[in-house]
């Protein structure tokens, strides 16, 4: 990531008051996680949905999960997720578009927690 992302995520934190369950500072540090939307090295997921810019959420939950220390953080980042999603959809929304990425938010949280969070727990030990 450069400079230039990592200035946009810092504005995104701030105008879509984006919540997540680190210090800001260990929220900055961990900014050479993120992949944007989508497993890294895994399935391609759009960082737009329905032409709003979301890679802020997914970097969020990005930086959560590899700071982890156990499953249930894994469980918080993904509540984060869903709550970011939200925020960042419904402030770029109107009536029409609104419940159109509502769906869509729906499909991207429980395809993370049915699919991504096992395999990710499995893989860093977590019991």
């Amino acid at each position: 990531m450069n400079t230039m992302d990592i200035d946009h995520f810092q504005l995104d934190l701030e105008y879509y008051d984006l919540r997540f369950s680190l210090t800001k500072e260990s929220l900055m540090n961990g900014f050479n996680f993120c992949n944007g939307c989508g497993a890294k090295g895994g399935v391609n997921v759009p960082d737009h949905m329905w032409f709003v810019d979301i890679v802020s959420a997914c970097n969020i939950h990005d930086i959560e999960w590899a700071l982890a220390k156990k499953h249930e953080d894994l469980i918080v980042a993904n509540e984060n997720f869903d709550n970011n999603l939200k925020k960042i959809c419904d402030k770029e929304s109107n009536w029409f578009t609104r419940p159109i990425r509502r769906m869509r938010i729906a499909k991207y949280v429980s395809s993370v927690e049915l699919y991504g969070t096992k395999n990710y727990s499995k893989e860093r030990n977590f019991t």
